[in-house]
C-alpha cells in the first residue's frame, strides 16, 4: 500500500470516528436540553399553581371565599390556556390527552353551572375558543 493510500485510509478512519463521536454527544446533549426544558417548563407551571391555591387557601383562612374563588378560576383559566396550543403537542401519550380532554369537559361544565367574566377579558375569549373549539357550548 502506498504512503498517500495509507494516509488517506487514516483520515477516512479517523474521519468517521470523529464524525460517530459527534453525533452521540450532539445526539446526548440535545436529548438532555430538550428533557431540561421540558421539565423546567412543568416545574414552573406546578411552582405558579402551588402559589394560587396558598394565595386562595389564604383567603378562605381570612374570610374572604370570594377572593380564594376568583384566585382558583383564575388559575384556571391559566391551565386552559396551556390546554389549547396552535399546534398539537407532539409525543402526549393516550393517557395524557384523555386526562387533559376531561379536564377540559370538567371546566366547561363547572363555568356552565357557575358563569363568570374575570378582570382579564382576553384569558375569558381564549378559554370560550377553548371550548369552542371542542363543540363545547353553553
Amino acid at each position: 500500500m502506498s504512503v498517500e493510500k495509507k494516509y488517506l485510509l487514516w483520515f477516512f478512519v479517523m474521519f468517521l470516528a470523529g464524525s460517530s463521536v459527534g453525533f452521540l454527544v450532539g445526539g446526548f446533549g440535545g436529548s438532555h436540553f430538550g428533557m431540561a426544558l421540558v421539565f423546567n417548563n412543568a416545574l414552573q407551571q406546578d411552582a405558579l399553581e402551588t402559589n394560587a391555591r396558598i394565595d386562595a387557601l389564604r383567603q378562605l383562612r381570612l374570610g374572604n371565599s370570594s377572593e380564594a374563588i376568583e384566585l382558583l378560576e383564575a388559575s384556571i383559566d391559566d391551565t386552559l390556556v396551556v390546554f389549547d396550543p396552535a399546534e398539537p403537542y407532539p409525543g402526549l401519550n393516550q393517557t395524557t390527552l384523555s386526562v387533559v380532554d376531561r379536564a377540559i369537559e370538567n371546566a366547561f361544565e363547572y363555568r356552565r353551572d357557575y358563569p363568570r367574566s374575570s378582570s382579564r377579558p382576553h384569558v375569558d375569549e381564549m378559554v370560550q375558543n377553548l371550548f369552542a373549539r371542542r363543540n363545547l357550548t353553553q
